[in-house]
């Protein structure tokens, strides 16, 4: 099997084949962690850490698309994928995004503390703020905000997007699919 990224590669240099389109997601081998199959591009444990009694652990791996680098992270509870988000994102229109996770003392609640910057005009808007995810048992995490969330904001349409994610992962995937990594967006951080 030829991975997609070289696929990309071949297909610049001319070869004729199929063409990666803005939104094709570049994927190479895969690696098993925590009993997960993740692509192998680097991939990492983050954590692991004890939600609602269970042990969690997250995993980073890169997910790199067309137009941009991105690290997504899966937070695996009982050999299931419970949460899927993005935890890096550097778009080549000078779109950032960068996520710390850490586990709140509640035992109950991961904590995404978020910083996102975005070219507008000869400046950068920037927001920082923080996101909480919490335990639901064997269904995917959900969020779980101290405070509402405010319309308009980046915020906002990260957690639009993980409405969209957990759906996908109501049937618990016991392993990060090509087609899961595909339907995890990249951030809007459209200014």
């Amino acid at each position: 099997m030829i991975a997609r990224r070289t696929l990309l590669a071949v297909s610049l240099l001319g070869w004729p084949g199929t063409l990666a389109r803005a939104g094709d997601v570049i994927e190479e081998a895969r690696i098993t962690l925590a009993g997960i199959e993740v692509p192998a591009v680097r991939a990492r444990l983050l954590a692991t850490v004890k939600l609602g009694g269970m042990p969690v652990a997250v995993l980073a791996f890169a997910a790199d698309l067309a137009d941009g680098v991105r690290d997504l992270f899966a937070v695996v509870a009982g050999g299931r994928v419970v949460a899927l988000e993005v935890l890096a994102w550097h778009g080549t229109n000078g779109e950032r995004l960068s996520t710390q996770v850490s586990a709140v003392s509640d035992r109950l609640r991961l904590r995404l503390q978020r910083e996102a910057s975005a070219p507008r005009g000869r400046g950068y808007r920037r927001e920082q703020w923080t996101d909480y995810l919490g335990w639901q048992g064997a269904a995917p995490l959900a969020d779980a905000p101290v405070r509402p969330v405010l319309a308009g904001t980046w915020q906002a349409a990260l957690a639009a997007q993980r409405a969209e994610m957990r759906a996908v992962l109501t049937v618990g995937p016991r392993g990060v699919a090509p087609a899961l990594v595909a339907a995890c967006p990249p951030p809007v951080l459209a200014v």
